[in-house]
């Protein structure tokens, strides 16, 4: 493999400590809070138990404090004074549906990073190099955006853009412009056209939400060109995944890609049979955790939300409960000793789900 992950080490977690909580050269928000806890984390994390105990998030309040700051208080604030003066750093800011977003950062190494994780993906699942992507999803001030246009240079291609404002669809739709709604998702459509018919497109990116109206909102003679399809946003359910494979692209490969812009991307796992949706975390970089209702990590295939420990030089988040929920996946099949921490599966968002709820385009 040309890119090797690892599950956290102790050497590991007490550099990325050293790095967040330096007294002289490390993040003035974490320097505030381990002063104001007295928990003296930078002397004290030796593994990542440790880290998880004086560092994460202790309860709901603590995690509501740090969300609120993240979109209220400076961004210099949440980054180490030796990496903001020494690389380039990249504002994020959370694509969502709702409330106001959190900003975030990745710098020049962190980025690198992954997009070594994308190209060593993306290459066992075939996707091919030095092609066009069509890039359909939020751009402005969200990560993904960024993101795929750097993917694809990265490898060769040219990214064509359509832009999506995900919160005022969601806005439309639950003030109840269902017009406006429409026209919107109409407009979406009528720019991918454009630029199915004009260009040489062989790799689509699309949120999930997006593919699951392609049947009713193109023809599909506009696919012939399409060689993979990268999804992203919201998960992409076990059915659609079964739906794009029967009704839509056939045996191209269909990639999905789970995380959020201030985090980082997890691939799905396309090794396994079936279309059952289980994807691979970003480690160590990125720790998912599926924990129950007591905070404790779930028993493999028992269902709890989904907590988010991301460990950078950048930028820090430790152990961020967010709004799905999924299953904890004992690794298995033929990518289960090359990746050998726990995977994440059948991810759901339980807002989805309420009555009456407008999914909108991601």
């Amino acid at each position: 493999m040309k890119y090797s992950l690892n599950y956290p080490t102790d050497e590991y977690v007490q550099y990325i400590v050293q790095t967040q909580l330096h007294p002289q050269t490390g993040s003035p928000y974490w320097i505030k809070r381990d002063q104001k806890n007295n928990k003296q984390a930078y002397e004290k994390v030796r593994t990542f138990e440790d880290f998880k105990r004086l560092v994460g998030f202790q309860t709901i309040e603590e995690q509501y404090q740090y969300e609120k700051a993240t979109g209220m208080e400076p961004l210099e604030n949440f980054i180490p004074a030796s990496i903001k003066n020494s690389r380039r750093i990249w504002v994020s800011e959370t694509g969502g549906t709702t409330g106001a977003p959190k900003h975030g950062c990745w710098d020049e190494k962190y980025w690198k990073q992954v997009l070594d994780f994308a190209d060593e993906f993306l290459d066992q699942y075939n996707v091919p190099r030095n092609s066009n992507w069509l890039f359909a999803g939020p751009m402005g001030p969200h990560t993904t955006g960024r993101l795929i246009v750097s993917i694809t240079e990265n490898r060769g291609g040219f990214c064509f853009t359509i832009d999506l404002d995900p919160r005022f669809v969601k806005i439309m739709g639950n003030e109840g412009h269902l017009k406006m709604y429409d026209r919107y998702i109409q407009h979406i459509w009528d720019q991918i056209r454009s630029i199915l018919t004009s260009q040489k497109i062989e790799v689509l990116f699309a949120t999930s939400r997006l593919l699951e109206m392609i049947p009713e909102y193109l023809d599909l003679k506009l696919l012939k060109n399409i060689k993979a399809i990268v999804h992203a946003g919201t998960e992409m359910s076990t059915e659609t995944n079964q739906l794009l494979k029967e009704k839509v692209v056939g045996d191209i490969p269909v990639v999905g890609i789970y995380g959020t812009s201030t985090t980082g991307i997890h691939f799905q796992n396309l090794c396994l049979s079936g279309s059952r949706v289980i994807y691979i975390p970003c480690s160590p970089f990125v720790v998912l955790e599926v924990i129950n209702d007591k905070g404790e990590i779930c028993d493999y295939e028992e269902e709890g939300s989904i907590a988010t420990y991301r460990l950078t030089e950048d930028f820090l988040i430790p152990g961020f409960i967010e709004r799905d929920r999924g299953k904890r996946i004992k690794p298995y099949g033929k990518m289960a000793s090359n990746y050998p921490w726990d995977w994440v599966g059948d991810l759901f968002s339980p807002e989805f789900k309420k009555e009456g709820s407008v999914e909108g385009v991601y």
